[in-house]
């Protein structure tokens, strides 16, 4: 096959081309091919009717779930097509600029009811804001290069909340969430750090980078003065892109699916055992052909999916339990130059946020695949969003220094 035969839009360009030429539908083909600039060359395909082809084995896909309707995937499958009924944020309810000098590119919800966000610039700055006030509650002016990631402990005493910050000089910083207050700073990475992530327990969290590293550290001591040991760092082929808990199958097991660029492989790494448990091919046929790699990660609610944000328009939802594609969704911008894809679930599990270039948010059916809403966040690229299940709230923030909530109507 040629090399334009593997790229996945040039493919379906063609294979519609082929089936207008094959039932004399010449003037819509010729419209075709003056649109892209090229002519239709028959010989090219590899076979005939390639999109009936297509069409039949998705047809007949659909008549065998029929078949299986009892089963347990067939009342997921209905769960997920009739689930949801428009209660995810779409309303824009507040809008804050002028918070930071340079872009903001990371942000994270604070727990619980209210409207603060952590915030993070190219600039190195990170702040605590409150959207409704419009007010920050402190600001700390730290990494020499821009702060990518932020992550909040998810079990702590009031008052003494950690919270993570990952930077473009490959450094880790802990910080005392309510304040500010700076506890612990390693160079973790010679490279970016582009993720940050705790642990379910509180105690461990996970670094990784473009340096092709990810990091385990643990604490070794109490929040009023907290110490992190690095346990285990894991060099991989490529850039780490991205990392995410999973629920494993096994009770004795904690799972973490790392996203490596250029690869058609996730990697799934044992917290417990402290090294590579498997790793996972996202190719649908199972080959090796590398025509995306996963760029973000966004586990469900359920904990029954993995959400697969590429570098391109795709989003792959994958059921964690047979690593089969359960769900495609299409559609993202992709045109604009440092895009970053970034995705978010809704609290029920039928919706998805998600955004790449431009400054729009797509909202997803997870059951249909459609586009329910485009939200319109800003005036140029979403470059992180954020979901508050507490409040039914969205926060994104971007290139153009604003911050924006959406909350349901």
């Amino acid at each position: 096959m040629s090399n334009s035969m593997t790229d996945p839009d040039t493919f379906a360009r063609s294979v519609v081309q082929q089936y207008l030429f094959e039932h004399g539908m010449q003037t819509a083909l010729q419209a075709m091919e003056q649109k892209q600039g090229s002519k239709f060359m028959p010989a090219s395909m590899p076979s005939g009717s390639i999109l009936l082809e297509l069409v039949y084995k998705h047809l007949e896909e659909q008549a065998a779930a029929e078949e299986t309707g009892t089963s347990r995937l067939a009342a997921e499958e209905e769960s997920l097509l009739h689930g949801g009924n428009q209660d995810y944020p779409q309303h824009l309810s507040h809008a804050v600029d002028n918070l930071h000098e340079s872009s903001i590119i990371s942000i994270c919800c604070w727990p619980g009811s209210g409207s603060r966000v952590l915030t993070g610039s190219g600039n190195g700055l990170i702040q605590l804001l409150d959207y409704k006030r419009d007010e920050f509650e402190w600001r700390h002016q730290g990494s020499v290069g821009g702060i990518l990631s932020l992550a909040l402990q998810p079990e702590a005493q009031p008052g003494k909340m950690l919270l993570l910050a990952g930077a473009m000089d490959g450094s880790v910083t802990v910080l005392q969430a309510d304040t500010g207050t700076v506890l612990w700073r390693h160079k973790a990475h010679a490279k970016y750090c582009v993720r940050v992530r705790w642990a379910a327990d509180s105690c461990r969290f996970i670094s990784c980078s473009w340096d092709r590293t990810m990091c385990v550290f643990s604490q070794t001591s109490g929040t009023d003065s907290p110490d992190f040991k690095l346990l285990k760092s894991e060099m991989y082929v490529s850039q780490v892109q991205d990392v995410e808990f999973i629920q494993s199958a096994e009770p004795s097991q904690q799972l973490l699916a790392v996203a490596l660029k250029n690869t058609n492989y996730l990697r799934l790494f044992d917290m417990f055992q402290l090294k590579e448990h498997s790793k996972v091919n996202m190719n649908a046929m199972g080959d090796d052909h590398v025509s995306f790699s996963a760029s973000h990660l966004a586990a469900s609610p359920c904990k029954k999916y993995l959400l697969v944000s590429t570098e391109g328009s795709r989003i792959i939802m994958f059921r964690i339990q047979d690593w089969t594609q359960a769900r495609n969704f299409y559609g993202l911008t992709v045109e604009e130059k440092f895009h970053q894809p970034c995705a978010a679930w809704h609290c029920s599990g039928f919706y998805i946020f998600a955004a790449a270039a431009a400054g729009t948010v797509s909202v997803f059916h997870v059951g249909t695949t459609k586009v329910e809403a485009q939200l319109k966040a800003h005036m140029k690229n979403v470059r992180a969003l954020d979901y508050n299940a507490t409040t039914d709230t969205l926060v994104t923030c971007s290139f153009d220094k604003t911050v924006k909530a959406f909350t349901a109507l």
